[in-house]
């Protein structure tokens, strides 16, 4: 079954992408509606990415919605009271709905290649309290908190390496709390994120 995880408070899901586009499609009511957006994407992978997304909103709630975006990319469900985060990564889309307050989510699959970037977006306080050699594992949880924090700020830019900062997780444990601080902010307020490592993908998302 794709569904791969549903969870009803906050309510968020993980479907894992294993059909093709039609298919997909006809688990939709009114599959021709979705065509002029759909037909803006040229990569099939990119097609089926916005189709799981809209598939797995279904699921979660029961009922279709259109989604829209707003200047600083963020979206959101149009007379919905419902603030969603939406992300997807190589054979997964994740959505997470929050009623009442800013919401975020964030999937990565697991790669080598987080090593090579890691410069990149950890600042000096941060790698010096991972060691000198931090897992993958550990740098898919920094890098998917600091993407779900950004989406919950709603900005329309960042510098991950300073801006967002990742305080304390458990490396050890495969699912836990994350405490980012967004430094990006007045107040630099700190989030208390969780997260799950699985052989194949990382989640980070709000509570």
């Amino acid at each position: 079954m794709p569904l791969l995880k549903k969870h009803p408070s906050p309510l968020w899901g993980i479907w894992k992408i294993e059909e093709k586009r039609k298919d997909l499609l006809h688990r939709l009511d009114k599959p021709e509606a979705y065509l002029p957006d759909l037909n803006r994407f040229q990569s099939e992978t990119r097609k089926c990415e916005w189709l799981a997304v809209r598939v797995l909103l279904k699921e979660l709630t029961g009922s279709e919605w259109s989604v829209s975006y707003r200047d600083n990319g963020a979206p959101y469900l149009p007379g919905s009271a419902y603030r969603i985060s939406i992300s997807h990564t190589k054979g997964y889309a994740a959505v997470l709905l929050s009623p009442d307050k800013s919401a975020g989510i964030d999937i990565e699959y697991c790669s080598e290649r987080i090593h090579r970037i890691k410069s990149r977006f950890l600042n000096h306080e941060e790698l010096k309290w991972l060691g000198e050699n931090p897992s993958t594992n550990q740098l898919l949880v920094c890098w998917s908190a600091k993407e779900t924090v950004f989406k919950m700020m709603e900005q329309k830019a960042a510098d991950f390496q300073n801006d967002i900062q990742v305080i304390d997780f458990n490396p050890l444990l495969n699912t836990g709390i994350v405490s980012v601080k967004a430094k990006i902010t007045s107040g630099s307020p700190i989030f208390q994120l969780k997260y799950e490592i699985t052989p194949d993908y990382v989640v980070t998302h709000s509570q």
